[in-house]
C-alpha cells in the first residue's frame, strides 16, 4: 500500500479550496436521502482500495498458502492497519491511526468519511477472495474512538 504522509507544502490557497469543496461536497452528501450517500462512498472507498492497495493484496495472495498465511504476510507490509483472524468467517481490522489521505491532508474531518472505510476493506478482499464479504464498522476515530476498529464476515 503507498505510504501516505502530510505533505506541508501544499500550496494555501490550493488547501483552502479543496477544504471549502469537500466541506460543501460532505454537506451535499449529508442531505441526500439514506439509500443515495452510502452509494457514493462505496464507490470512493473502493476507488481508494483500487488506487492504492488492491495490487498489493493481490501480489501477497498470490504468494500465500491460505487467508491466514496471507493475512500473516499483508500485516508486515502495512504499517497503520492490522488484520486478525478471529473465526473461520470473521476478521478483525484495526487502524492504530486513520489513514485517509483526504484525512491526514487536513482537507476533511467529517465522521461521514469513515463510510468509506468499510469499503476499501471489501473491496480488497472481494478482489483476492472472489466472494462476496460484509464489513461492519465497529469503532472509528472521527467519531471519537481512539482507534478504527471493522469486521469482516466471510459470506462462504
Amino acid at each position: 500500500m503507498s505510504k501516505i504522509e502530510y505533505n506541508p507544502e501544499m500550496d494555501d490557497e490550493i488547501r483552502s479550496f479543496l477544504v471549502q469543496w469537500f466541506s460543501g461536497l460532505l454537506e451535499g452528501i449529508e442531505k441526500v436521502n439514506n439509500e443515495t450517500w452510502p452509494l457514493i462512498l462505496e464507490m470512493t472507498g473502493r476507488a481508494c482500495a483500487k488506487v492504492h492497495s488492491t495490487d498489493l493484496f493481490k501480489k501477497i495472495w498470490a504468494i500465500s498458502d491460505d487467508i491466514d498465511d496471507f493475512i500473516n504476510k499483508i500485516n508486515k507490509e502495512l504499517d497503520t492497519i492490522t488484520f486478525k483472524r478471529n473465526s473461520k468467517n470473521e476478521i478483525s481490522v484495526h487502524y492504530s491511526k486513520c489513514s485517509c489521505p483526504l484525512v491526514l491532508y487536513g482537507l476533511v474531518n467529517s465522521p461521514i468519511m469513515c463510510n468509506c472505510s468499510p469499503n476499501w476493506i471489501m473491496e480488497n478482499f472481494e478482489t483476492i477472495l472472489n466472494i462476496p464479504i460484509s464489513v461492519k464498522t465497529e469503532q472509528t476515530i472521527l467519531r471519537g474512538a481512539k482507534s478504527c476498529k471493522f469486521t469482516i464476515s466471510l459470506n462462504e
